[in-house]
Order: structure tokens, then sequence, then C-alpha cells
């Protein structure tokens, strides 16, 4: 099944979880997934679709404000403007702060992209990268969390 050129799209049992879908390497979604496993389920670079029409897989990019992570979203959300994610939902995106403060020019192109499609933006985490993760997570995993439950199935 080819639906975008960008990611190879896969047959996805249907499920209660939203997929995590990676704009590139090291977006986040592993991290996300691990605040809350039973809600979330990692699709890697792939897209997920369901074999039910009547019950489309939920999506929700992910990437990491770099310029080179918010590129590789921003052409993904291209081609699901263009039709070429097929029957899946598009909740939004997830944009993981890469350092503690942003430059202003990454903080921009996060709200270029917050104009097209939701965006969530989720703090750096100190300590991820050495420590493994947190066991105190910032409030904007919750928030996160709580708006993508309370999005229409």
């Amino acid at each position: 099944m080819e639906l975008t050129t960008l990611i190879p799209a896969f047959d996805a049992p249907a499920t209660e979880r939203v997929w995590l879908v990676a704009a590139h390497g090291g977006a986040g979604c592993t991290t996300i997934r691990h605040y809350a496993p039973e809600r979330f389920a990692d699709a890697g670079r792939a897209l997920p679709v369901s074999r039910d029409p009547g019950s489309p897989s939920r999506v929700l990019l992910c990437a990491m404000g770099t310029g080179r992570g918010l590129e590789s979203l921003r052409s993904l959300l291209d081609d699901q403007a263009r039709g070429l994610f097929g029957p899946t939902v598009l909740l939004g995106a997830a944009i993981t702060d890469p350092v503690a403060r942003m430059p202003r020019p990454l903080v921009e192109g996060r709200l270029r992209i917050a104009s097209v499609t939701r965006v969530w933006r989720l703090p750096y985490i100190r300590g991820l990268e050495l420590e493994g993760f947190p066991t105190r997570w910032p409030s904007a995993y919750a928030r996160l969390l709580r708006d993508v439950d309370g999005l229409p199935r």
C-alpha cells in the first residue's frame, strides 16, 4: 500500500489508541508512548491505515522542533493536505522542544505549522538522554493526553 511517498503505509489493526507517527528519526514518539502506553501506539516512520474503513486510524504526527524536524513535519502535512494519508484522521502534531530555550526562528516555524494543524508543544526534558524517562512528567504531556482523549472518535 503506497499513499505518501515520504513514509511507508501499513495495514493497522483496529485500536482505540492514537498512533504516533514520526516525521523523522528522534521525533519523540517513544517518549510520548512511554508517558501513556495504554493510549498511544508507536508507528515509527510509517503511516498506519486501518483495515476497517468505518474505524479509521487516528494519527498524531511527531517531530523534534529543530529546523530539520519542522521541515520533515511540513512535508508530511503537505502530503496529508493533498489527500495522500488515505483513510486516517489527523489529530494534529506534537512538537518537542530540542533545548530548554528555543531560538526565535524555531518558535516561528512551530507557529507556522500551528496555522495549518493543531499543535501540542512538549517541553525539553532535562536528563532524558542520560537518565531515561522521568518519574515526574511535565504538565504538557497530561494536557496532550486530555486533549486527544477529548477529540471526537
